[in-house]
């Protein structure tokens, strides 16, 4: 975990620096009641990609991305017994190093409590996240909710804000809010789609000087992490495994973070391209021996015993 830390850290070379925090569900067959020995530290988790609580492994991970280059950074198992996911997202944050840079800690509505923004501002993060619709603003002194504030906001009252190929009604309000002085909160509506509060999304972003466009181009930085999910249980069996023990599965989870650091850093940030590059390779090598061998009169069951294939 050092040397990944350390390698990642190392591979930011320029800002603004994003600190992503995310969790997923290492899904499991849940044991019947007569197993011996089951698999331990599953639980009950909910799935955002299934939308219902499944069985298995919940994991919070920290991942830094910098222009396009992205890493794994840290990341640990979730027990609710032992202690919230708002927990460990603090642990992680006070993991990462101050830096001159500007460092924007991108997250989903999950995590902005006010223990992980007080864990950010500690060390000069800025945070952009998603914001639940229930929260408390404070709109001309008076204090509502966002929802009920949203309901008497019509188009003429936003900005057209575009993100790449979406384009976006944006209300902007800067100021108070339950469990901060001063931050701007982004009501926004897809511009295709009706202006109602079912199709509404609140962002919140603690760098009040960032325009509207900014705050949302910075936000969508954060879906490099939902990315890496699919890639690590697509393609290096992240939540594949069999094995029981938690710590080997600590174990193991740190080795397949390790992997994917490695072919993050030597493929630019690309993890899966460079995956398969490395894959590839490791074809060309067994069919360079295969050839030489031959070439060289090997003889086949020889062959096959080296390749441990007999």
């Amino acid at each position: 975990m050092r040397i990944i830390q350390q390698q990642s850290w190392e591979s930011i070379k320029r800002e603004p620096i994003f600190v992503i925090i995310d969790d997923t569900v290492c899904r499991k067959t849940k044991p019947s009641s007569q197993a011996l020995s089951p698999m331990q530290g599953t639980d009950f988790h909910y799935s955002h990609t299934e939308g219902k609580s499944v069985w298995g492994h919940a994991v919070v991970q920290e991942f830094i991305r910098c222009g396009e280059k992205a890493f794994p950074y840290a990341f640990s198992r979730y027990e609710s017994e032992q202690n919230s996911k708002i927990d460990i997202a603090c642990e992680l944050l006070s993991m990462v190093p101050k830096s001159s840079f500007s460092t924007y800690v991108l997250m989903d509505t999950w995590y902005p409590a006010q223990s992980v923004l007080e864990t950010c501002a500690l060390s000069g993060f800025h945070v952009i996240s998603g914001i639940k619709t229930n929260c408390i603003i404070y709109p001309y002194g008076i204090r509502q909710s966002i929802k009920e504030f949203a309901s008497h906001i019509h188009k003429e009252d936003t900005d057209l804000v575009t993100v790449g190929h979406a384009s976006y009604h944006v209300y902007r309000y800067e100021g108070k809010l339950n469990f901060i002085e001063n931050a701007v909160v982004l009501l926004c509506w897809d511009a295709t789609q009706p202006m109602t509060l079912q199709t509404m999304r609140a962002f919140l972003s603690t760098d009040v000087s960032l325009s509207n466009e900014q705050i949302l181009t910075y936000y969508s930085k954060r879906w490099a992490i939902e990315t890496y999910f699919r890639t690590m249980k697509s393609n290096f069996s992240f939540n594949g495994y069999q094995i029981r023990s938690t710590v080997a599965i600590k174990r193991l989870w740190t080795l397949l973070f390790f992997i994917a650091m490695f072919c993050s850093v030597t493929g630019h940030g690309d993890i899966l391209t460079e995956l398969r590059s490395w894959q590839n390779k490791k074809t060309e090598s067994w069919i360079e021996f295969v050839y030489y061998e031959a070439k060289a009169g090997t003889q086949l069951d020889l062959i096959k015993n080296q390749l441990q294939s007999a």
